[in-house]
């Protein structure tokens, strides 16, 4: 039997896909996915200054999110992964992710118009508990570092700023962190749940600053949905179009491997009579 793929998860095998640094060999990328494993300590690929390595930076907000100092402690191995799980789902059981997304869906449609310009398809997506093309999930405090799967930890967020809240601004305070140790680093956060794409930027006391820091996420490699000038439903439509083509294909694919495969097994079966 041939398991049930959902292709209009985040991403779906698409071309814009979160920053991914260099690995240049297999030990390097084993210690970078146990990310902080008893055995190994994180290791970021990133580039970065001293002050990023410090928490010290020249806004105190990025994208509408205000930097915060949290205490981050990572978890055991088993516990990251037991969240991380919960947070996925599978197909016996439907996963916080699509909880929330189907929530936000019903409860704040016109504000996930107004803000993120989604469509009819990617509204039908998200009551089916998928996550629109181009956006994701985001957990303001990591589940790598204690978060918990709530939906007031979520906010759902175009890729290009999600990675950078990541890469530029946790990764490098968390270089070397281990299972079981805690740091106090500062995260941005935000009460939202939804991300406003006019509030894009970097401000200090509500002014408009330059980072104190050259970026390691290229915005090349993702969609333009993040800027207030990129908005409107007809310039998302034609942005995620290829982005859905893919997605409809993959499916197609998969449809047509079921189908082959349950017509051998079909065969197999008569065979044996």
């Amino acid at each position: 039997m041939v398991a049930e793929i959902d292709f209009e998860k985040q991403n779906a095998g698409y071309n814009y896909v979160h920053e991914k640094r260099p690995r240049p060999n297999k030990d390097e990328r084993r210690a970078n996915q146990q990310k902080g494993s008893a055995k190994s300590a994180f290791s970021p690929q990133g580039k970065y200054n001293a002050d990023q390595r410090k928490g010290e930076f020249s806004f105190d907000t990025i994208h509408g999110l205000k930097l915060k100092e949290v205490e981050y402690t990572v978890p055991p191995k088993k516990v990251r992964e037991d969240r991380r799980a919960e947070f996925s789902g599978t197909r016996e059981k439907e996963g916080v992710r699509s909880k929330f997304l189907k929530m936000l869906v019903k409860e704040h449609e016109a504000e996930l118009v107004e803000k993120l310009s989604l469509t009819d398809r990617d509204l039908e997506g998200m009551r089916n508990g998928r996550c629109p093309p181009g956006l994701n999930v985001h957990h303001k405090q990591a589940l790598h570092g204690g978060g918990k799967n709530e939906f007031s930890n979520f906010i759902l967020t175009p890729l290009y700023p999600h990675d950078q809240w990541h890469h530029d601004i946790m990764d490098p305070q968390l270089a070397g962190i281990r299972e079981g140790e805690t740091r106090t680093i500062k995260i941005p956060y935000t009460d939202e749940m939804i991300y406003d794409p006019k509030k894009y930027g970097f401000t200090r006391e509500n002014q408009p600053v330059k980072p104190n820091y050259t970026s390691c996420v290229n915005p090349a490699k993702y969609p333009n949905l993040y800027k207030a000038e990129h908005m409107g439903v007809a310039h998302r439509a034609k942005t995620v179009a290829p982005m859905y083509a893919e997605i409809d294909e993959r499916r197609k694919q998969a449809e047509k491997q079921k189908q082959a495969q349950a017509a051998a097994m079909k065969a197999a079966a008569n065979r044996g009579r």
